[in-house]
């Protein structure tokens, strides 16, 4: 299946949600036909979370989405099917689709996301934190600490 084919879908089964007012099993067998279950378990589960942001700045009403991630936050344009992820970056040329990008248009589609109303005076500071990619993810930081410090006591 072509990335067109998969956005095709998305945008398909995002406009039923929306015009039946919820996620169904048909909807998420749907997605999942499209994108694998774990991706969209994933989707369902940063949703329930709630860890899809909307930001709209003013007076200039420009939108940022963002999806809160296990490592960091991730910057998503749902206009151009974008997202700043690793996952994305690697394997966009294949027709993926990451699951931070189905999880904000299953936001929107169901309007379940926090909504942050902002100057556009911190627009550039907020979207320099977000394009900003950590040096060492928390996971495996805790990991190396965790070694270092079994090392250490053997």
């Amino acid at each position: 299946m072509t990335k067109t084919s998969k956005t095709d879908a998305l945008i398909g089964v995002c406009q039923a949600i929306r015009a039946e007012g919820t996620i169904s099993d048909t909807h998420i067998g749907l997605l999942e036909a499209s994108f694998g279950v774990e991706r969209v378990q994933k989707a369902l589960e940063a949703l329930n979370d709630s860890r899809i942001k909307k930001y709209v700045f003013q007076p200039s009403g420009r939108v940022v989405w963002i999806v809160v991630g296990k490592e960091r936050d991730y910057l998503v344009m749902p206009a151009i099917d974008y997202c700043a992820c690793d996952d994305f970056y690697y394997q966009f040329d294949r027709g993926h689709v990451c699951y931070h990008i189905i999880a904000q248009k299953l936001a929107e589609a169901t309007d379940r996301f926090d909504l942050f109303e902002d100057d556009d005076q911190i627009f550039d500071v907020l979207t320099r934190e977000w394009k900003t990619i950590p040096e060492e993810p928390p996971s495996k930081k805790k990991k190396t600490e965790q070694t270092e410090s079994t090392e250490d006591t053997v």
